[in-house]
């Protein structure tokens, strides 16, 4: 009796651990190497399944011991019969709890400044939100059992680059005591360390076989930005032509809302090759084309080249092969289909001169921001210590100097400068340096071709290379690119092995289309310090990755 009754557990156990892959019993027998039937017996508990128990483990990426059943090729397990259901149970309940944590945690960042600053029935002090969810997501990940659930094969540790910067940027403290300021020092190490600690804390907390919960969430975020930006941003732009109201839930900041729509459409660009079942792959087209009409509708011409640098990146990550091919040309055909549409009926956006502007000369825009760095330059040239030790962090253009320096900001954006001036006293922060190097050459309200972004002082590259030196700067870009090389190459290996209804090569798509627009957004501003952002960028890494060790013996 007690035989049959383990077969039925064990059953149970594989049939969970194959729809945690989201996989059918004909695509899961075909990994197993056994026939349908087979594990269709093995999944009613009418079939022994320890022969097999190896190999089923090798694919889910689960231990042995998760299935509860004892494998021909293994000892037996030493633990108590009794304890065993005990011991299931925990192990049952805590992976759904990780997966729900960090979705829902997902969910409050992209959707928080709606609640604040758009409809007003949640205090603006919520858009801090981003600091508890930090704090619980790094308990939640310091709690959980450690498990034995992975070879880490494509884990990309980040403790001693993160440490490196920290000690550099501490080192820069030191050496500048009589100009940095502790707010600003633990604004600036805040902004660029904890979103790899995010990412940490969510590969530990993710349950591999969850890649499709995460893709609908985006999805169905992706909707909502839809319904808000074609219900009520769009009535209101029509009326006044001010593109500075095509935000969806992002409250006053429409770039994020354009980073958040351009990792959607690599998204969805994924789901219409590998997931054709899917009700996102059948609307993906007309999904795709009024995000891309969203993106030309809130006005950001700065980041027109990105956009379409970042659908070539999409095609190029779909792979060679047909599905690929037709969606990629899709995506391209609906971005310039969709940027004439927009151009043409709504001239004032200036989208016109834009094109022919990056048409005679493609590298406009980035030439005029280059000169930007002429500030950094003429520091290091009057300073030549600054290039080793820096100025210190949140002294000279970073965000955790923009924050208290422009506290006094009459700006519907400026949420936190109330509790900054209450802080301190309602002073007004500035340095030395940004004096004379930043506020003293910055003209506010100077445009290069329409762009503000383009003439603006502000870009995380110059801030790093001003605020912790040169090896400060390099270890943040070295993260960066390696993050963004070990995504991109993983992501072209899965989706040449993928088959059919897998969610997971939509999902690394997105993940790599993330930190390819986050690296080209931080030339323009501060976007690597924005958590909204970086928050996201580095939990889509943290889940595709958690994800494909759990399929280490095809990624290893």
């Amino acid at each position: 009796m007690s035989a049959v009754l383990e077969a039925k557990h064990v059953g149970l156990r594989v049939a969970e651990a194959r729809q945690r892959l989201a996989l059918t019993q004909k695509n899961f027998a075909e990994r197993v190497g056994v026939p349908l039937w087979t594990l269709d017996r093995i999944e009613s508990g009418a079939t022994d399944a320890a022969n097999h128990l190896s190999r089923i483990a090798d694919v889910t990426g689960l231990p042995e011991a998760w299935f509860g059943g004892v494998s021909r090729s293994a000892p037996a397990p030493t633990a108590a019969p009794l304890q065993m259901p005990g011991l299931v149970s925990r192990l049952r309940s805590y992976p759904a709890a990780g997966r729900d944590l960090v979705l829902g945690s997902i969910a409050v960042l992209v959707l928080v400044r709606f609640f604040t600053e758009v409809i007003h029935v949640i205090p603006r002090a919520a858009n801090f939100v981003d600091i508890p969810i930090f704090g619980v997501l790094a308990l939640a990940a310091l709690i959980r059992p450690r498990g034995d659930a992975s070879r880490r094969s494509s884990y990309m540790p980040l403790a001693v680059p993160a440490t490196l910067f920290i000690g550099v940027a501490l080192i820069a403290t030191l050496l500048n005591l009589s100009r940095v300021q502790p707010g600003p020092v633990c604004v600036f190490l805040y902004g660029f360390i904890a979103p790899f600690g995010v990412y940490a804390a969510v590969y530990r907390l993710w349950p591999a076989g969850q890649a499709l919960a995460m893709s609908r969430l985006l999805v169905g975020l992706g909707i909502i930005q839809l319904v808000i930006v074609f219900f009520l941003d769009v009535p209101r732009f029509v009326r006044g032509h001010n593109p500075d109201l095509i935000s969806g839930t992002f409250g006053t900041n429409q770039y994020q809302l354009v980073f958040f729509s351009l990792v959607l459409i690599g998204l969805l660009a994924g789901i219409s090759t590998f997931e054709r079942g899917r009700l996102a792959a059948r609307f993906g087209p007309l999904l795709s084309v009024l995000i891309l009409a969203t993106v030309f509708l809130a006005q950001y011409r700065a980041l027109l080249a990105t956009t379409f640098l970042t659908v070539l990146f999409i095609g190029l990550l779909l792979g060679l092969r047909g599905r690929g091919i037709v969606t990629g040309f899709f995506v391209g055909l609906a971005f310039v289909l969709t940027l004439l549409f927009v151009a043409e009926k709504y001239p004032s956006l200036r989208f016109g001169t834009t094109v022919s502007t990056l048409t005679r000369d493609p590298g406009f825009y980035a030439s005029k921001k280059l000169r930007t760095a002429n500030n950094v330059l003429r520091l290091y040239s009057d300073t030549p210590r600054f290039i080793v030790t820096g100025t210190g962090p949140g002294t000279f253009s970073s965000r955790g100097w923009q924050t208290f320096a422009n506290a006094g900001s009459t700006s519907r954006s400026n949420v936190q400068g109330r509790y900054i001036r209450a802080s301190t006293g309602g002073g007004h922060y500035h340095t030395d340096v940004s004096d004379k190097y930043v506020t003293a050459t910055y003209q506010q309200g100077a445009v290069v071709q329409g762009s503000r972004a383009v003439y603006s002082p502000y870009s995380d590259y110059l801030s790093l290379l001003a605020e912790v030196g040169i090896f400060g700067f390099l270890t943040i870009l070295f993260i960066y690119l390696r993050a963004l090389v070990r995504s991109a190459r993983l992501t072209l290996r899965l989706t040449a092995k993928a088959w059919l209804g897998d969610p997971l090569p939509a999902l690394a798509i997105a993940s790599t289309v993330g930190l390819f627009v986050l690296m080209q957004m931080a030339v323009l501003d501060n976007w690597l310090e924005v958590t909204r952002l970086s928050f996201l960028t580095w939990a889509l890494l943290a889940v595709t990755l958690r994800e494909l060790d759990a399929r280490r013996s095809d990624f290893a």
